[in-house]
């Protein structure tokens, strides 16, 4: 959550990404916050970020389809040695590093046999957006009212529907993602108000399994009207109790905290140490997670 003031008044950025985690973990989405440097770049993640700039590149014409496994491959080991030359490295979750390679050119090649032949082409990659989608206002917080905006960055979109790409660990379930999936609604709701698409959206995922034998799976679900709608309902709720929590709390005192949830780990939250961590050690199973 981003909050800018001026004199026309105050502004609220929203992204998918850290709503998510708010509604998981307030107190995870704080700290996060108040200490950036504690992002890391985990294999998972970065895996994932080698295949989407591939998958970028071919859409865009830029590299051939049958080139995508060493374009990403290489993308990866040129960011690996970014962050030595920085003094960091790749943080290990799952991945035994001789897999890399390995499992990068997978996935990457299974996005071209098993998604790209149902991509539509002539659509737009990396639509960055930051759009208003509501107005409101918190009683007790000084009680100035704000303008919410949900901003972020879709992958593809084309006017028959947005796609998203995903390395996972496994499979996704349709079912669950029609239900649960908060960033479809947000993306549905910001890219449905610029023009780019129209109801109902049609969200596509396009999901490669994280291993050395990689498929890919296109699952889809559908946003409306009703979907935005509470989508911004539940922002609001939520950046209202924040904002109204800072008033009463100081800088370092906890918001919420929930550690009811896999991602509560040493492994899986940066701020860990911050947290759960400073009180006891890491007891997490080995769960692995999506990229995305």
């Amino acid at each position: 959550m981003r909050v800018e003031q001026d004199n026309d008044g105050r502004r609220i950025y929203v992204r998918q990404s850290w709503l998510n985690d708010a509604l998981m973990c307030p107190e995870r989405a704080r700290l996060l916050a108040e200490f950036p440097e504690s992002r890391r770049e985990n294999d998972s993640a970065l895996m994932g970020t080698a295949v989407h700039a591939g998958i970028e590149q071919v859409l865009n014409s830029e590299v051939q389809p049958d080139d995508i496994g060493d374009f990403c491959v290489g993308w990866f080991r040129s960011k690996q040695a970014q962050l030595r030359d920085e003094g960091k490295d790749v943080f290990v979750t799952n991945t035994d590093p001789k897999n890399w390679d390995t499992h990068i050119a997978s996935m990457a090649e299974a996005w071209v046999r098993d998604i790209y032949p149902h991509v539509p082409l002539g659509g737009q990659t990396e639509v960055k957006f930051e759009v208003k989608v509501a107005e409101s206002e918190v009683q007790g917080y000084k009680e100035i009212p704000y303008d919410l905006y949900f901003e972020g960055t879709a992958d593809y979109v084309h006017r028959s529907g947005l796609w998203d790409w995903k390395t996972a660990a496994r499979k996704y379930y349709e079912a669950e993602k029609q239900s649960q999936n908060i960033q479809s609604a947000v993306y549905a709701a910001a890219l449905t108000s610029l023009g780019m698409v129209d109801y109902a959206v049609n969200f596509n995922f396009g999901v490669m399994i994280r291993n050395a034998s990689s498929t890919g799976q296109i699952v889809n679900v559908t946003r409306t009207e009703r979907h935005s709608a509470w989508v911004i309902e539940q922002t609001i709720s939520l950046v209202n109790s924040i904002l109204l929590a800072r008033t009463h709390l100081t800088s370092n005192q906890r918001w919420v905290m929930n550690d009811q949830h896999h991602l509560c780990s040493e492994r899986w939250c940066p701020v860990w140490s911050k947290c759960k961590g400073s009180f006891m050690s890491d007891t997490t199973t080995d769960t692995e997670v999506s990229n995305g």
